[in-house]
């Protein structure tokens, strides 16, 4: 006779292998949407020649890391380096109108450090992060709980940050939205500094 115990515990493991295959190909499904949309944008024949284009792209670059994070609200800031702040230069989601053009300080809250140490923040709950501040959601009426940021670099310099806020899904945002969300910044990074190429040539010209 086979033992009750060992059945349950049969049963239990493969429950939660069934869990772990629906995790890696809801994972899998999720990378294959961003590999396609950033090679749809890569192979864009079209050639960014006004400050709208270049807006239109990064919004487009934004919401791909939104989709792949399974979140609706992010932003990317670019490092003003003359006055030292970053810059919200795309936004998506709510309160986006409030934050546009909106600076903080290079170094202050998670983005600040993400812009000074050149590395990725992971925050499941930003009530218990001492990087967190608030400033920024009280003053445009913003609730965030969790966030993901991550540095956009070229040739080992800060261009800015992007960030993504509040996972739609009842799971927190993990290692593996991060490293997403790191793939999506690695394009965003060449259109920030292909632009600034196109802009010098353009001044020596």
């Amino acid at each position: 006779m086979v033992d009750p115990q060992l059945l349950r515990s049969l049963k239990d493991e493969n429950i939660s292998l069934k869990h772990e295959n629906e995790d890696l190909k809801d994972q899998n499904s999720r990378l294959w949407k961003v590999i396609k949309s950033l090679n749809e944008l890569q192979s864009n024949p079209q050639v960014k020649t006004s400050p709208s284009d270049l807006l239109e792209m990064v919004k487009n670059i934004l919401t791909i890391a939104l989709h792949a994070a399974e979140s609706k609200d992010g932003s990317i800031l670019l490092l003003d380096e003359e006055s030292d702040e970053l810059v919200f230069v795309a936004v998506v989601g709510d309160r986006a109108e409030e934050l546009m053009d909106y600076r903080i300080p290079a170094g202050s809250g998670v983005a600040g450090w993400v812009n000074l140490h050149k590395k990725a923040a992971l925050v499941p709950d930003v009530r218990k992060d001492d990087r967190w501040i608030s400033a920024v959601d009280q003053s445009i009426g913003f609730h965030t709980q969790s966030l993901m940021a991550v540095p956009l670099i070229l040739e080992d310099r800060v261009l800015g940050v992007m960030e993504v806020v509040n996972s739609r899904s009842e799971d927190l945002f993990n290692d593996k939205d991060l490293e997403l969300l790191q793939l999506v910044a690695r394009l965003a990074s060449y259109v920030f500094g292909s632009t600034e190429d196109d802009s010098e040539s353009d001044q020596n010209q």
